[in-house]
Parts: structure tokens; sequence; C-alpha cells
């Protein structure tokens, strides 16, 4: 990944997905290259607000060095050949103003303690919450969420902090996950860091 330069000129727009409570910073065209920009952009945010909850990254083309890592540097999804350069950030924002979604929150709180102890779907993380599963999905769709991406990133961070900082072996570490087999969370981890588990013991080990 590149590193990040000054922070670029953008423009507020309205949410390319339309969630109610979610804006898109988009670049301009003088902005320069459209990541190392964009991570700029994402880091001056951090350093202001702290862990302002960036909802996903629009980017223009495909890198030719591969996608794996570009997630893990802006903390959000990135989807590559959109029309432009776009942040996606919870509306408030650029004002101080961010309101963490109590109900996300409390998704993401039972998800962490659930995984790898009790199931971890939707109508069963309902109940636990005492809120409808519809209740849910509509609350989280207006914040820019989904139900499977707080999962999936209560899942990879758990997995990042087992794989690296424990010896444990990968089918323990896959239990603990909640996933069926150390084989799922190998196809897992190359999807989050772009190479599978035991590599990536080994380059923290090597660190």
């Amino acid at each position: 990944m590149p590193a990040h330069g000054p922070a670029p000129a953008f423009s507020v727009v309205p949410d390319p997905c339309g969630a109610r409570h979610v804006v898109g910073l988009r670049l301009l065209e003088d902005a320069g290259r459209p990541v190392p920009a964009l991570l700029a952009l994402h880091h001056d945010l951090r350093r202001l607000r702290g862990d302002y909850g960036p909802r996903s990254v629009d980017l223009p083309g495909t890198p030719a060095g591969g996608t794996h890592g570009y997630s893990e540097a802006f903390g959000a999804k990135v989807r590559f050949g959109r029309p432009s350069a776009v942040l996606r950030v919870p509306a408030g924002v650029l004002s101080g103003q961010v309101e963490r979604s109590g109900l996300a929150w409390r998704v993401r709180q039972a998800l962490g303690d659930r995984l790898g102890v009790r199931p971890t779907a939707l109508d069963d993380v309902a109940r636990a919450i005492a809120a409808h599963p519809r209740t849910i999905q509509r609350s989280l769709l207006d914040e820019g969420l989904t139900f499977a991406e707080i999962l999936d990133c209560v899942r990879r961070e758990r997995a990042d902090a087992l794989v690296t900082g424990t010896d444990q072996p990968l089918a323990q570490i896959a239990a603990r996950l909640g996933l069926a087999e150390a084989g799922v969370l190998s196809r897992c981890a190359r999807r989050w860091w772009g190479h599978t588990a035991a590599t990536h013991r080994q380059i923290a080990i090597s660190r």
C-alpha cells in the first residue's frame, strides 16, 4: 500500500449507496492519485475524530499488484472499478458530531461475546439483545452497515489477535471463531490478508 500524503480536496456528496446517515467524501479531479489521497483523508479524520467508523471506500480501476491490504489500510471494505474515488463516512463526521448507532454497537458486542461459544446468526443475536431481526437490519442499513459485515469485522479482528498473538493450533482458532475447520479459516485469511493464516502467523513472528 502506498503511503499517504497531504490531505486532498474533496466535496461532500449524498451517500452513493443511499444510506440515510452516511455521506460520501468524493475526491476532486485535481486531488492526485486516489489511493494515497484517500488514505491521507482517512488518517486525518482518524487523528481528529478517533475511530470515526468509515463505511467503505470506492476506488476507480484495479491495482496492478492486487487488491489485498486495502481493507486493512482503510479499516473498511474497498470496492474497485467505481466511477470516482469516494470515502463513505457517517454523516456529521466533519463537524465532529458523529453519533454511533447504539444498536450497531450492541450487535457488535453481542457477536464478540458469542463468537465461537454460541450461535451468531441474526436471529440468535436479535434474541440476545431483545430486538427484532428486521429492526436490526433496517437500523444497520440506515448506518450503511450490514449484519454480515459486522460479523466479518469482529471475526477478522479476533482472528488477527489469535493468529499473531498466540501459538494455538489453527484448528482451535477456527473453532474459537465459529468456523467449521482450519481450512475455512485459511480461506477467510486469504480474503482478509492475502495469504493463509499460517503465513500470517509467520509474518508476525518475523517482525
